[in-house]
């Protein structure tokens, strides 16, 4: 198959530029599922202002539930140095997301992102391949830096897309064809 074509496949990388540009076309899929029915379950992410600080922290949203928990709040070092500052013990908390979305059977789950943990093995990355696995539908957010390790993991046999709202769309019709 080839990597760019967004054909019926349960799993699919929605690939992004880091640090440039808006991923909401995540957040408005979902949130259209959402309203038409479907049981989206997963993992978004929000930036949110840390307050007196001009700095943001990123927080994950479970989708299901809307409950968040701080994935990095950075220090001024840190944020001076643009340096990373992931809570991993916040991962355990988003890892009970996901595999409570995997025993629900949820019909879509949606992961914002592939990160650099997941990318060397670590983070989300076994939870992530223990849910396509299971034959449940992912959607994945994964940067442009980190698409080889996607790739190198999944055996590029997923779906590999633009990041636009429509080719998800796109994507879950395909899927939604292709099970009936």
């Amino acid at each position: 198959m080839s990597k760019n074509t967004p054909a019926a496949t349960s799993f699919a990388a929605a690939v992004y530029a880091p640090k440039k540009g808006s991923r909401t076309a995540l957040h408005l899929f979902v949130d259209q599922l959402k309203e038409n029915g479907v049981r989206v379950a997963g993992i978004l992410q929000q930036k949110v202002p840390v307050p007196e600080t001009g700095m943001t922290e990123v927080v994950a949203v479970d989708i299901q539930t809307g409950l968040t928990c701080s994935l990095n709040r950075p220090t001024r070092e840190s944020w001076k140095n643009r340096e990373c500052s992931l809570d991993r013990a916040a991962l355990t908390e988003t890892t009970a997301i996901l595999r409570r979305a995997v025993s629900e059977r949820a019909e879509l789950i949606v992961v914002e992102k592939f990160g650099d943990e997941e990318a060397h093995g670590g983070g989300l990355s076994g939870d992530i391949m223990e849910g396509i696995a299971a034959g449940i539908p992912f959607l994945v957010a994964v940067p442009q830096t980190n698409l080889e390790p996607w790739n190198a993991r999944t055996g590029e046999i997923g779906a590999i897309l633009k990041f636009e709202e429509a080719a998800f769309h796109h994507w879950w019709n395909l899927w939604l064809v292709e099970q009936k």
